[in-house]
């Protein structure tokens, strides 16, 4: 199934969360390794839009506030370092928006890429 349309990022995900340190899930390492800092945030947004119109939703998921789509993707970070994630986004019931929740690396996509090689 491909990824629905109508894909919202709000930038403060971005900026107070995703590339700033957090004791706890932290992601800022993660993305910094493909050279995505917080000066770089429209980018990281740019990029994560686009790999969505390739991307196929791995999992659909019912809950108390609407549907979650578990999404796998992969695009080239600014540093040319590749990324695979798993992207969730969360439609609200009663919403045409589809809005981001999370991301965090795909290290499924690592182990079989560990034992092809």
């Amino acid at each position: 199934m491909k990824v629905p349309s109508g894909l919202v990022i709000q930038d403060r995900k971005l900026t107070h969360y995703l590339l700033v340190y957090q004791a706890e899930d932290d992601k800022s390492e993660f993305l910094a390794s493909a050279g995505y800092t917080l000066q770089t945030w429209q980018l990281l947004k740019r990029n994560r839009l686009s790999a969505m119109a390739i991307a196929e939703v791995a999992e659909v998921m019912s809950t108390d506030w609407g549907d979650r789509f578990k999404v796998k993707a992969q695009w080239d970070g600014l540093n040319g370092q590749r990324l695979r994630v798993i992207i969730i986004w969360q439609q609200d019931e009663d919403s045409d928006t589809i809005r981001f929740i999370t991301l965090y690396p795909d290290k499924a996509s690592d182990r079989d890429k560990r034992k092809r090689g």
